[in-house]
């Protein structure tokens, strides 16, 4: 994801993957507030994670993603996310546990 991505182009992507992405589940490693919050008080943090596809090896990636602070989301936490199935490096959380 591009750093300079506005607040809309996050929105489009997140959309995206949430219709188009596949379920993969994942480990969070880490998680880093940003210090940017949205009009709605989610704020955004850099979200180191380990992904474990079905039928490949494991994989580390980052993402940003805005999180409302009722998300239960934090580092070592047993996810699912949304992979894109043409760029394996583009996620977002989806699901905790």
């Amino acid at each position: 994801m591009d750093v300079t991505e506005s607040g809309n182009e996050h929105a489009q992507r997140a959309n995206r993957l949430a219709t188009s992405g596949v379920e993969n589940p994942a480990r969070i490693d880490s998680m880093v507030e940003t210090g940017i919050a949205d009009a709605n008080g989610s704020r955004e943090y850099e979200v180191g994670l380990t992904v474990h596809p079905a039928r490949a090896p494991s994989y580390e990636a980052t993402t940003r993603q805005y999180i409302h602070p009722s998300a239960s989301f934090s580092e070592g936490m047993d996810v699912t996310v949304k992979v894109d199935p043409a760029d394996s490096g583009e996620l977002i959380l989806w699901d905790a546990g």
